[in-house]
């Protein structure tokens, strides 16, 4: 077998290789077309593809079938883009968060144990309202379940991109990430560890069982849990203001670290369908 010298890229002085050895050279980029190279018998060095002899059937075969035995790389796509749901749900936030923050000082203030009652409240409380404070509380009341929506159909499409990632093992449908997310009571505490099962496998989907949730996750599942226990705790009507301070601040927490949550899922799955994209171009 003819053994032919280059001197590849940090070598010092060209060294033997087999023409096997130089096409994988070149196949690997290592070298190209024009690198010089020399053999026996030749009288000087030549430029390798003037050098090569043609490939034999039996070696495009070989090269074929290694091809095949790679495996295909996972393509992932995005079912639905996040990026503006993602806007979308701050402004929601806002829209939410004051609403709620009202109705709990309106549960608690009159010790509220019929969640019945609180319709009947609200109207009342909004009788006695100064004048200028009647429209905010009429537009945010109307901004209420499109804000909502928006929120929760954020959810079912971050749900469903982890499904068209085609991530195994997955417990949470789409579906049934807006359902235990609208539960009462627990709800919260749900929707975090859906969240935490898209983050997951919004990271590393070959591997999302081994990752780790992110600290913002992590205390957003800490802060939901500890509101959720705070709104079936007993204060009674003497302690109505230490209710609503204590459940108004682990509220707002709850809130900020939700958004915070949706944008590094929504970053997450942008980054992963990028990356996928560049390595494939």
């Amino acid at each position: 077998m003819s053994e032919y010298f280059l001197k590849l890229p940090g070598d010092s002085q060209p060294r033997a290789y087999s023409e096997y050895e130089v096409r994988e050279f070149l196949g690997q980029g290592v070298i190209d077309s024009k690198t010089l190279t020399w053999k026996q018998g030749m009288e000087g060095w030549q430029p390798v593809a003037q050098v090569l002899p043609p490939m034999s059937p039996v070696w495009e075969e070989t090269q074929d079938q290694e091809g095949k035995d790679q495996p295909e790389e996972q393509q992932y796509r995005l079912r639905y883009p996040l990026n503006g749901l993602a806007k979308l749900s701050i402004l929601a936030c806002f829209v939410l968060l004051p609403f709620m923050l009202w109705s709990s000082w309106i549960v608690f203030s009159n010790n509220v144990v019929n969640y019945e009652e609180i319709q009947t409240l609200i109207q009342q409380n909004m009788v006695h309202m100064p004048s200028f404070a009647v429209p905010l509380v009429f537009f945010l009341s109307i901004l209420f379940i499109p804000s909502l929506l928006i929120q929760l159909i954020w959810l079912y499409r971050a749900s469903a991109n982890i499904q068209e990632f085609q991530v195994q093992g997955i417990r949470f449908t789409p579906f049934l990430s807006v359902l235990l997310s609208c539960m009462p009571v627990v709800g919260m505490v749900l929707n975090a560890l859906v969240l935490q099962e898209i983050y997951k496998a919004s990271k590393n989907p070959a591997e999302w069982m081994l990752q780790t949730p992110s600290r913002s996750l992590r205390l957003y599942l800490l802060v939901t849990t500890a509101l959720t226990l705070c709104t079936l705790f007993p204060f009674g009507a003497e302690h109505y203001v230490t209710a609503f301070l204590l459940t108004g601040v682990l509220m707002t927490a709850a809130s900020i670290l939700w958004l915070v949550c949706v944008l590094q899922i929504t970053r997450k799955q942008e980054e992963l369908v990028s990356k996928n994209q560049n390595s494939r171009s």
